[in-house]
């Protein structure tokens, strides 16, 4: 076993940690030392390991009379991932040990994913426990990790069953080659949607994604949906809604792939998911505090009024979240660019697809409240104030009648004046959640 593969570069490194209780099944720390301004917030940090138990009794809607033909456990997904031109870098630390200046060690086994600011482990503690290790890539400090650090702080002292739990925050003594010292230690969850999807493409063989059967779509939509309502009561905007942040929570999880001529269709046998990654959430504004504007949100999940040069708000993520239902539904992203080299053409194209596709018609007061804002950079002169239905039309979703409260529902969420868009405690009184 390697013992910890880059000595640390740092002189007199503190340790950012959590005051959480936690049971002696879980973690035990100690060697609490002095805080530095990112560490006191979680001083106050207190929960016991019951309440993240009983909260873990989710609601499943694991059908028994489905056959299981298909299952995917996290390590075949990494297996897969290479054919897709995703393979995660840095296998080779996997056998390294975190050290912690709490005393704690990690056994990285393995990779949970990496993005351009992090890379996410799945580590075994000493105690014999698994978790995910959240490491961060040395980067230019004004892309702070204050705000996650924050997030995951209030959902630690008020958790909710579908969002990543905190278990330590700390300093390594040993940091990887590449990496910061800082590392956040969190549960270890399952695949994430992205990962089945692209799992029961390579399943079916065919050159576009399966899509997720209605009531999964419920089940799981319902899930997200009290997420989201869950952060915006602790008033913490999460702006980066996407298929990769939605992960279940059984590691092993299996599904049934009922083949179709037209569309695959994936049955998850657990339903149980969390929302992960809060690298890109803020804290809402204090009064009188003025709101900025901040280019966020993946490209095929955001919002309009990011892509208009105006401020996001509190209905921004229930945008993401319609486009995020709709991508499950469908197995495609139902915004999209349909011409375009560059990437502002790319933007221009998708933008007025969304126009195209939408039945309401975009609001003239936030075109010229855009064009005095600065930011804008799109065109308007595709807007119109009349034009003919089209087959691009979101109704066109549709496969049979069963299907009309997805149809409902999204045309629910996705208002071009967030303003006129529902919160997400309205989203969940909608008919299409009904009985769940």
């Amino acid at each position: 076993m390697k013992q910890g593969c880059s000595p640390s570069t740092q002189e007199d490194q503190k340790k950012v940690r959590s005051s959480q209780g936690i049971s002696d099944e879980r973690m035990t720390h100690h060697n609490e030392t002095n805080a530095t301004a990112s560490n006191e917030i979680l001083e106050n940090l207190s929960m016991s390991n019951n309440a993240q138990e009983s909260s873990s009794n989710a609601e499943t809607a694991s059908n028994p009379s489905l056959p299981v033909e298909s299952s995917t456990t996290m390590p075949e997904i990494n297996q897969l991932l290479p054919e897709q031109g995703d393979e995660p870098e840095n296998i080779d630390n996997i056998g390294c040990v975190l050290k912690l200046y709490s005393g704690d060690e990690f056994v990285i086994r393995g990779v949970f994913g990496k993005g351009l600011a992090s890379t996410v482990y799945s580590v075994e503690h000493q105690s014999g426990f698994k978790y995910a290790a959240k490491l961060f890539v040395e980067r230019d400090p004004a892309i702070p990790t204050f705000h996650e650090l924050v997030a995951l702080h209030q959902i630690a002292i008020v958790p909710h069953v579908n969002l990543l739990l905190l278990h330590l925050a700390g300093v390594l003594i040993n940091p990887l080659p590449g990496f910061s010292g800082e590392v956040f230690i969190t549960e270890e969850c399952g695949p994430s949607i992205r990962d089945i999807m692209k799992s029961a493409r390579l399943a079916t063989n065919e050159t576009h994604y399966p899509s997720f059967c209605l009531e999964n779509v419920r089940q799981i939509g319902c899930q997200i949906g009290r997420a989201m309502a869950h952060l915006e009561r602790l008033k913490i905007y999460y702006l980066d809604l996407k298929t990769d942040h939605v992960v279940f929570l059984k590691p092993n999880n299996r599904y049934r792939l009922q083949r179709n001529r037209i569309q695959s269709t994936i049955y998850m046998e657990d339903i149980r998911v969390k929302v992960i990654d809060f690298g890109c959430s803020k804290s809402h504004e204090e009064p009188g505090e003025e709101k900025e504007y901040r280019l966020v949100q993946p490209t095929p999940l955001r919002s309009p009024e990011v892509f208009m040069g105006l401020p996001y708000n509190e209905t921004s993520d229930v945008w993401s979240m319609g486009c995020l239902l709709g991508q499950m539904f469908t197995g495609y992203y139902i915004f999209y660019p349909t011409s375009g080299t560059t990437e502002q053409e790319k933007i221009q194209s998708q933008f007025e697809c969304t126009f195209n596709r939408l039945s309401e018609l975009l609001p003239m007061k936030m075109i010229q409240e855009s064009q005095r804002g600065g930011h804008c950079t799109l065109n308007y002169n595709f807007y119109t104030q009349r034009r003919a239905f089209n087959r691009d039309h979101l109704l066109n979703i549709i496969r049979k009648d069963a299907d009309r409260p997805v149809y409902e529902l999204l045309e629910f969420m996705l208002r071009w004046d967030p303003s006129r868009r529902p919160s997400f405690d309205y989203v969940l009184y909608h008919k299409f959640f009904r009985n769940i």
